[in-house]
């Protein structure tokens, strides 16, 4: 990777920095209220890790994109991306389901460029 494409975290040491600019994903929501993590806690912020082409293969891919629409829109595959969310944050999906629906649309949201192609 070329020099100019590393920013220096807080640290020091040098970390790729992702195309849009913005430097390393950090993945932490923080929730409007307490949510169970499946563990008997209940947690104030659920981290996603970022997702795999692996994850895909096993849980589909929860961003539908019709490209043929007289204006191309997104949509969330509900089922899809309440799966894939509880699958990267580690935590069951009832956790997921449980959330605040604003919650629940900031992660998707949070994840959605990682399943949409570089147009």
């Amino acid at each position: 990777m070329a020099d100019e494409d590393k920013k220096p975290d807080a640290g020091g040491a040098d970390q790729a920095a992702k195309p849009n600019g913005s430097g390393p994903w950090k993945g932490v929501l923080p929730l409007r209220k307490e949510v169970p993590n499946g563990g008997g806690d209940k947690v104030k912020e659920i981290t996603f890790r970022e997702p795999t082409a692996g994850d895909i293969e096993r849980i589909g891919n929860p961003v539908l994109i019709e490209l043929y629409e007289t204006r191309p829109k997104m949509i969330f595959d509900t089922r899809v991306m309440t799966a894939m969310l509880a699958h990267l944050a580690n935590v069951p999906p009832s956790t997921i389901r449980v959330m605040d629906p604003k919650d629940w649309n900031n992660a998707a949201w949070m994840v959605a460029n990682f399943f949409m192609p570089d147009l």
